[in-house]
């Protein structure tokens, strides 16, 4: 009778043996994948960060006026220049272009 007794007990060892590495092996699983999904989100934000190739920052809104309900004005610098830009629902459309030091002196300035 103890050969008989052991064996259930042996069979039960085994069993939890089986459970620890089973678990192992998922908690090793779901620490890869969490690995790859931590890194892949990293290349993405790197590879999603808008600078252009010579590292410039990138284009600024300077203003936005609303002309209506789905309509503005909008000033734009992008490097030395800033653009007025017509925004509709629609469209994109370029108003005017200066460079920016031009752009910070009025064309209009009263004089005297």
């Amino acid at each position: 009778m103890n050969a008989a007794a052991s064996a259930p007990a042996a069979a039960g060892g085994a069993m939890g043996a089986g459970l620890w590495s089973s678990l192992l092996v998922t908690v090793l699983a779901l620490a890869f994948v969490l690995a790859l999904a931590w890194l892949f989100l990293r290349l993405l934000k790197r590879a999603t960060t808008l600078r252009s190739a010579d590292g410039r920052a990138p284009p600024q809104v300077v203003q936005a006026v609303p002309l209506g309900g789905r309509e503005r004005l909008v000033v734009v610098r992008d490097g030395g220049h800033e653009y007025v830009l017509g925004v509709t629902a629609a469209s994109v459309s370029l108003i005017d272009k200066r460079l920016a030091a031009q752009a910070a002196q009025p064309d209009d300035a009263p004089t005297g």
